[in-house]
């Protein structure tokens, strides 16, 4: 099982790393939880630089993608390179997204047909 947790530049820290930290201490064997982000560092909107563990590519093949929330969520959505990356499958992914950015990914479009399942 890989669950992805798709981290961009000015993410929220309490959307990326708590639900990374929550779901590796289920320890369930076969899991992998990652931060998968559009480039090798990303930045929080609070300056918190973390390390890219997966790609937006991988997400694609990921058993559950979780779509975190920033303050540069409605640029995000609107960059065709970094959209262009994202393969998602709903009827093979389980789909999250967290805050309003739920609204503002089905609102630009991209997640419009896709199963999205509000975790917070």
């Amino acid at each position: 099982m890989h669950i992805a947790i798709l981290t961009f530049q000015g993410f929220n820290e309490l959307d990326s790393i708590v639900a990374l930290g929550i779901l590796n201490r289920i320890r369930k064997p076969g899991w992998r939880v990652t931060l998968c982000c559009p480039e090798p560092t990303v930045t929080s909107m609070n300056g918190v630089v973390v390390h890219a563990q997966s790609t937006l590519t991988e997400a694609g093949t990921a058993d559950a993608v979780i779509v975190g929330s920033g303050v540069r969520t409605r640029e995000l959505v609107a960059d065709k390179s970094i959209m262009s990356q994202l393969k998602l499958d709903p009827a093979r992914q389980l789909i999250g997204a967290q805050c309003s950015e739920r609204s503002c990914w089905q609102s630009s479009g991209f997640l419009v047909t896709l199963r999205l399942v509000p975790i917070s």
